[in-house]
């Protein structure tokens, strides 16, 4: 496939993602693969298209001021230290488990996103703050980002609807999460990756306008539950179709 192609690709689904906090990885590895890019080298593309996308999209988050710092700064901090080891479990755990984890994971955070907002903001806007909880899930969630070069914002964001925040408060929280996450990742990545340094500038551009364009249409177009819808649905096409490359 053509770099400009790919490019225009990248652009559209930055721009999806980037309105959801979930960066988007979760999309771009599996999307990567099946064009026939190896696995070792699909997840350090991902998390950088995430880490631009992310960083792209923060800008306006903060200015907007969208961002649950309480909440985003001792996540980060957590999810940035687990997210190496999880990148070093990738040398060790087969191609197809890999793909596995990723299809499951996909299936219930669609799920997740398809439910009607009452279903999924199981705790309320006064739940109260837990650090340890914040904690814990932010090692899993940095563990299984570096593992799998998602950035785990599809894990961030349904964890900040449970804990009770608004769509765009979790949206925005999840991206500036994402954004470390990834860079993280990305550099526990680095030593196994030989990239085609044409294709990497083209889709890197392309997310970070697709980012820009993503924030500025979720803060001021965007109506939250249309957009949760949007990602499920992408969600769950991606996960069936991975599904099928088992059968």
């Amino acid at each position: 496939m053509y770099p400009l192609v790919f490019a225009i690709l990248i652009f559209f689904l930055s721009v999806l993602f980037s309105m959801i906090g979930l960066g988007g990885a979760i999309v771009y590895v599996p999307l990567f693969y099946w064009l026939g890019i190896d696995l070792l080298s699909a997840i350090p593309m991902g998390l950088l298209l995430n880490t631009a996308t992310s960083a792209s999209a923060a800008i306006t988050y903060l200015r907007k001021g969208l961002v649950e710092l309480r909440v985003a700064i001792p996540f980060l901090i957590i999810s940035m230290i687990a997210a190496p080891i999880g990148a070093y479990c990738t040398n060790i755990i087969p191609t197809n488990m890999l793909l596995g984890i990723f299809s499951i994971i996909m299936v219930l955070v669609g799920i997740q996103m398809l439910k009607p907002e009452k279903e999924i903001l199981i705790g309320s806007h006064d739940h109260p703050f837990s650090l340890h909880l914040i904690l814990a899930s932010a090692f899993i969630v940095g563990f299984i980002g570096g593992l799998l070069g998602i950035g785990g914002g599809s894990l961030v964001m349904p964890l900040l609807l449970y804990f009770g925040y608004a769509v765009k408060k979790s949206a925005a929280t999840s991206g500036i999460i994402v954004l470390f996450t990834s860079l993280a990742g990305l550099v526990a990545h680095l030593s196994l990756w030989q990239p085609d340094m044409q294709l990497v500038i083209y889709i890197t551009i392309a997310a970070i306008l697709g980012a820009q364009v993503g924030s500025y249409l979720m803060h001021t177009r965007m109506k939250p539950e249309t957009l949760r819808k949007m990602v499920g649905l992408v969600l769950w096409v991606m996960a069936l179709r991975m599904f099928a490359n088992f059968i």
